[in-house]
């Protein structure tokens, strides 16, 4: 436990700032010293005289494509790599259980999605939205997913768990 510097109220450790008070739990000691090592490790960087040679920029990396869905509501966009299959739900910490896609933060209990809602499938650069039989449904641009019966999933696509309504985008 972490005792507060300035109401004295117990804090967990870990916590940064104090939930009676609002005061830093973090110490001025512990402060000085990250200041005082990242100026050891700035005078420890030596500049390259004019004899350096100069190495040719490297080759562009290709970039793997990404999907990301956004939640219109708040505009909060979550990126994922491309991989055969995303779940999408609501985290269930009692069972262990962490979809993909999380949409816990983005009140998605009182949206109506379910903890294991839909899944985003792509095989061979063709993506699929399928409801995993969540009880207020999934909708692709207002049609209902039928359960178990994946449908093609196209960039800019309006997709609806439950009531949370968010755009799947690919970027490749």
């Amino acid at each position: 436990m972490i005792i507060c510097s300035h109401c004295q109220s117990q804090q967990l450790d870990g916590t940064i700032f104090c939930t009676v008070c609002g005061a830093s739990l973090i110490s001025t000691t512990s402060q000085r010293q990250t200041t005082a090592s990242l100026n050891r490790a700035a005078e420890s960087v030596q500049l390259l005289d004019d004899t350096a040679t100069v190495l040719p920029a490297p080759e562009p990396t290709v970039s793997e494509p990404t999907v990301a869905l956004v939640v219109l509501s708040s505009g909060r966009r979550i990126t994922l790599p491309v991989t055969a299959e995303i779940l999408i739900g609501r985290k269930d910490q009692q069972r262990s259980f962490f979809p993909d896609v999380d949409f816990s933060l983005d009140g998605g209990y009182d949206a109506g999605v379910s903890r294991r809602h839909a899944r985003i499938i792509c095989q061979n650069g063709t993506y699929m939205l399928e409801d995993l039989g969540s009880s207020n449904g999934t909708f692709l641009n207002r049609q209902r997913v039928p359960p178990g019966q994946p449908m093609l999933l196209k960039h800019g696509d309006e997709v609806q768990f439950g009531m949370l309504l968010v755009r799947f985008e690919l970027h490749r």
